[in-house]
């Protein structure tokens, strides 16, 4: 699918900078809401242990009068508690024996029934609208009858104010943060990404047919798996072109012979000239069927269980051979190749053909597996092979004995579909002949095989 056909989604770089935007944003919100109230939170301890310091103060001033009540000794010389309406106030006592500070003026602090124990905290609405915090408490003395209710004032609005412009402040402050912070992760999107867009510059190298690979680059741990992919794909592709360029040029050389004969027979023809036709048709529509049968392309997801095909291979061989050569196999019932069918019968069929042609009296078929590997091994009890012309009998088209019926094909189609599976053909001399042996990949047994 081309870019211009793909669908749009959001790109990586902004789907990064969004979640790092709105992972700042919601961090700042919340850093700064927490500071706000710790810092409120801090400003109203300290009033709090300012108005203890001031009960205190009153609750030293009032003593017994000796007749069961209660006096002040004097007043408290604090200059808050005399400025009117200064927002520290002061009272102690109920009803018509009540006192009270000088700053309350002729208003009285609301703060309803004073009951006894520990001290109580309240928030009420004092003279002129001023938002106070209260502390509350019945003081007991020794020789008066009754708990003397004892209330303090102070203004919260010092508080509030000063808690109002932290909150501004540090937002503020956040704000810029978050700004630096905002950049900077820009920055390490950018710079998190650039390995990416190295891996596009290099695609796109090899789509102008450069022969370039990522393994030559150095990769973030995160992108080097990626960039071995890309560089297993890249191989399996050219394997993939590679194989069906050889399969062409086997089919091309498998045609040549009929084609000619059919070119002679065209040049003089003779009586049986249908006969030679129908014959060299035949054997030109077998290569082709032959060819699109065994695929271009291996199939490492499939499974295929040797013994079948083994079987199947020697039945037909052994039908070919007649008495000449006898047949033998040895194969491990469980073992499974990796790969498709028509694959192992290409394989397997070239090697058994080859021993069949060139053994004297039997031709052996043996598999074993070993780890994660199948070893199938076809020997035959011919003279066997130079060691110089090993490598000769891989390359394609080439014959070793004109004599024995042929392309020179064979072996190297064996060992290109071997390649395609990761495996490899090896051709080693015995005592009793040629070995042609397959190393390929195993597969798990498969149930009720």
């Amino acid at each position: 699918m081309t870019p211009a056909r793909a669908r749009r989604v959001l790109s990586l770089r902004w789907r990064l900078w969004l979640a790092g935007a709105l992972g700042v944003a919601i961090s700042a919100l919340i850093a700064g809401s927490l500071l706000g109230a710790m810092f409120e939170r801090s400003g109203q301890r300290a009033l709090d242990r300012r108005l203890d310091d001031d009960f205190a103060t009153l609750a030293g001033l009032v003593e017994a009068r000796g007749d069961g009540g209660w006096r002040l000794r004097r007043e408290p010389a604090d200059e808050r508690w005399s400025r009117v309406f200064s927002g520290w106030y002061w009272r102690i006592g109920a009803g018509d024996e009540a006192i009270s500070a000088r700053s309350l003026w002729d208003n009285a602090l609301d703060v309803g029934r004073v009951a006894s124990g520990p001290p109580a905290w309240i928030d009420v609405q004092g003279p002129r609208g001023q938002q106070l915090r209260v502390r509350v408490q019945s003081l007991r003395l020794p020789d008066v009858a009754q708990p003397v209710p004892v209330v303090v004032a102070g203004d919260r609005g010092d508080v509030i104010a000063e808690t109002r412009e932290f909150r501004q402040i540090a937002m503020l402050a956040f704000v810029v943060a978050a700004a630096a912070l905002l950049a900077l992760l820009a920055w390490q999107v950018e710079w998190g990404l650039r390995p990416l867009r190295r891996m596009r510059a290099i695609l796109q190298r090899v789509r102008n047919g450069d022969d370039v690979r990522f393994g030559t680059q150095r990769w973030p741990a995160e992108a080097a798996p990626l960039a071995s992919q890309i560089d297993d794909l890249l191989d399996e592709h050219a394997r993939r072109v590679a194989r069906a360029r050889h399969a062409a040029e086997d089919l091309a050389h498998a045609l040549k012979t009929p084609l000619a004969v059919l070119s002679a027979e065209a040049q003089r023809p003779g009586e049986d000239i249908a006969g030679v036709v129908d014959t060299q048709v035949q054997r030109m529509r077998g290569e082709v069927e032959r060819r699109l049968a065994g695929g271009f392309a291996v199939d490492a997801r499939q499974r295929t269980p040797v013994v079948p095909v083994v079987e199947a291979l020697r039945g037909l061989f052994a039908q070919a051979a007649g008495d000449r050569v006898r047949l033998l196999a040895e194969v491990a019932p469980e073992l499974v190749f990796a790969g498709a069918r028509e694959d192992l019968e290409e394989m397997l069929g070239n090697l058994v053909d080859n021993a069949v042609k060139w053994a004297r009296t039997q031709v052996r078929i043996q598999a074993w597996a070993s780890g994660t590997r199948v070893h199938i091994a076809v020997d035959d009890d011919g003279p066997g092979m130079q060691p110089d012309a090993m490598a000769q009998a891989l390359q394609r088209g080439v014959r070793l004995d004109a004599r024995i019926p042929g392309h020179g094909l064979g072996l190297s189609i064996v060992d290109d579909i071997a390649g395609g599976y990761d495996g490899r053909l090896v051709l080693a001399n015995r005592q009793t002949g040629l070995r042609a042996l397959l190393d390929l990949p195993a597969g798990a047994p498969i149930s009720g095989a």
